[in-house]
C-alpha cells in the first residue's frame, strides 16, 4: 500500500486512489498569489473559470490540460477555510422546516405577472 492509499484509508476508511484527481493549492509565505490545480469535474474548476472571466486581473488560468483540468493563479486573499456548521438535532429539524416553508412559498409565487401584459 502506498502513502496516498494509507492516508486515504485513515481519513475515509476506504481508498479512492484509482478514481481520484489531484487538487492543489500552494503559495509561499509572503506571496500575494497562489497557484491552484483542479480536475475538470470539480466545482472549484468551474468557480475558477467563472472568476477568470469576471476578474481577469486577479484570476488567470495558466494552463489547461486535455482532460479539462486547470492550473491557475489567484490572490492568496481568496483562499478561505470554512468548517461546516455543527447543528444539534433540534437545530437541524428547525432549519429543515424553514427550508420547507421557503420552498412552499416559491411554489406559490407567480412566474412573472408583468410579462403577460400587452401594452
Amino acid at each position: 500500500m502506498n502513502d496516498f492509499e494509507r492516508v486515504s484509508n485513515e481519513v475515509s476508511g476506504e481508498s479512492n486512489y484509482e478514481t481520484s484527481c489531484e487538487c492543489a493549492i500552494e503559495w509561499l509565505r509572503g506571496d500575494k498569489v497562489a497557484t491552484v490545480t483542479f480536475p475538470c469535474s470539480n466545482k472549484y474548476n468551474s468557480r475558477i473559470r467563472k472568476l477568470a472571466a469576471e476578474r481577469p486581473d486577479d484570476v488567470k488560468i495558466r494552463h489547461e490540460n486535455k482532460d479539462g483540468s486547470i492550473v491557475a493563479t489567484i490572490p492568496v486573499k481568496y483562499i478561505k477555510i470554512n468548517p461546516p456548521v455543527i447543528l444539534s438535532e433540534e437545530q437541524r429539524e428547525k432549519k429543515a422546516e424553514q427550508m420547507k416553508a421557503v420552498r412552499e412559498r416559491r411554489l406559490h409565487l407567480p412566474v412573472n405577472a408583468d410579462a403577460h401584459h400587452d401594452d
